[in-house]
């Protein structure tokens, strides 16, 4: 049983947590989902340059989806794993350079959006929608 000095309230935190409700999260929230108090968490933020979440115009915190499953992750090495903070930090650098295992008969290209921020792969895909919007409207043009 993790202690509360590390961060983890009483509640069993062992079943993941249902993130389809909504698109942001305030850090409260992800406190309670998570089982980190909201001190810990702001402590990870400095602490993990991955976890980022996007901050509100009165500067409060905004989790995503992919924040708080980011926070489950940075727990399980933590608490579960016995990872210390830069041990974690190291093994997360580590996976996220790390490309993704293909399975076998698979044979998707990746396209790179690994390594992307979510507003530069929508500006990507924009991109190439017009690209493709453009091609189509030439060759009616020429057809017709």
């Amino acid at each position: 049983m993790v202690t509360k000095e590390a961060g983890m309230t009483d509640a069993d935190r062992s079943d993941p947590p249902d993130l389809s409700r909504k698109l942001y999260y305030t850090i409260g929230e992800v406190s309670e989902l998570t089982g980190i108090k909201p001190h810990v968490l702001r402590y990870w933020e400095s602490e993990f340059p991955t976890l980022r979440p996007r901050k509100g115009r009165g500067g409060s915190r905004r989790y995503r989806r992919h924040d708080i499953e980011h926070v489950l992750t940075i727990r399980e090495l933590l608490h579960e794993r016995g990872y210390r903070i830069d041990g974690a930090r190291r093994h997360l650098e580590e996976r996220r350079r790390r490309p993704a295992p293909v399975a076998d008969g698979d044979s998707q290209l990746s396209l790179g959006f690994a390594d992307m921020d979510r507003s530069d792969q929508l500006a990507h895909l924009r991109r190439e929608l017009e690209e493709i919007r453009d091609l189509v409207r030439r060759r009616d043009e020429a057809a017709g």
